[in-house]
């Protein structure tokens, strides 16, 4: 879910065509959980096919990859590896959150609550995560299994300019060295805002690390000490500190000071979790990744008739990037 620094980072809406020509490192987890809790049938349930699969992610990835190809942009998809060891307790309370959701939802007097708490209960297991590799190898677009945390990685990526963006939600992305970073890139131009009953038009946002920093007065190590104030995936912060009072506390502070002298809400060291935002586990790669073939029936077959969805949408789909695939994209 990553760190809440929404009140101290300001984007500027882009366009999708200034993406043109440029690889986008992806948070795939972070993409696929949002496709698997937004796709869903107006009772809630995922969709799925024949066999009882789900298949909301699937939807999810092969259109908004569709999309992102039809724009000249060249979606890398960036998966996780094996947690560090300072996120087990969030891990083992997002579960018991998905657990008590779940029975909630059994529970709910109305259909619009049942749907919001189900949409908490989701979770990306194994299947889920080979069924999207499947899909983006059979599309051609390339992936990387990370060490750790896909979107380290991806932010790494992003800081050695072997990406140009990162795709993801989360300002996490910031703490680990991304540069540029674009929100809303998985969602679609038109998004119900369930609490007003109305539609609004939701366009890409672009984070510049560089502006952020300058905005607040901050560098992106004293980010990294206002995120462990706050709270992170990593520790729960320190009670009574809120974004305002974190940034004063930087400003006047030493990272040595400020590490010593708080409960951070963890069983860690403070200094441990400040290093590993600082320095990621990630692996190193120089060349930039390259569309690959597009294998055209096997990825028919395996939308149409391995997981149910409409052969003619699908074929017309892929045959609206046939040309593109091959001429300017495979140009990158």
């Amino acid at each position: 879910m990553g760190v809440n620094l929404k009140s101290i980072v300001n984007g500027k809406e882009i366009s999708i065509k200034e993406l043109s020509g440029r690889i986008v490192a992806i948070d795939a987890f972070n993409w696929i959980y949002q496709f698997l809790t937004t796709i869903r049938l107006a009772d809630g349930s995922p969709l799925m096919d024949r066999a009882g699969n789900v298949t909301s992610h699937i939807n999810g990835l092969f259109y908004r990859s569709i999309m992102l190809l039809s724009n000249n942009v060249i979606p890398w998809f960036i998966f996780d590896g094996k947690a560090p060891k300072f996120k087990k307790a969030t891990l083992l309370r997002r579960e018991e959150t998905k657990r008590k959701a779940l029975e909630t939802a059994e529970k709910a007097e109305t259909a619009e609550k049942r749907l919001s708490y189900i949409r908490r209960s989701v979770k990306i297991d194994e299947y889920v995560i080979e069924s999207s590799k499947e899909l983006l190898s059979l599309m051609g677009i390339p992936c990387l299994q990370a060490p750790a945390e896909g979107e380290a990685e991806a932010s790494f990526l992003n800081s050695r300019k072997v990406a140009h963006y990162v795709a993801s939600q989360d300002y996490d992305t910031l703490l680990f060295g991304a540069e540029k970073v674009v929100r809303n890139l998985n969602i679609t131009e038109r998004r119900k805002m369930l609490n007003r009953g109305v539609a609004v038009q939701v366009k890409p946002e672009l984070i510049d690390a560089s502006d952020v920093f300058r905005s607040n007065g901050l560098s992106r190590e004293k980010l990294v000490l206002v995120a462990m104030l706050i709270g992170t995936d990593y520790n729960t912060g320190v009670r009574g500190i809120g974004p305002k009072k974190a940034l004063d506390l930087v400003k006047k502070e030493s990272r040595e000071k400020i590490l010593s002298s708080y409960d951070f809400g963890t069983e860690y060291s403070a200094e441990e979790i400040y290093d590993y935002f600082m320095h990621p586990n990630v692996i190193e790669v120089d060349e930039k990744p390259a569309l690959g073939a597009m294998e055209k029936e096997r990825l028919i077959d395996f939308m149409s008739k391995e997981h149910s969805f409409d052969k003619d949408r699908v074929v017309n789909s892929i045959s609206k990037l046939s040309e593109r695939r091959e001429g300017s994209l495979m140009g990158f």
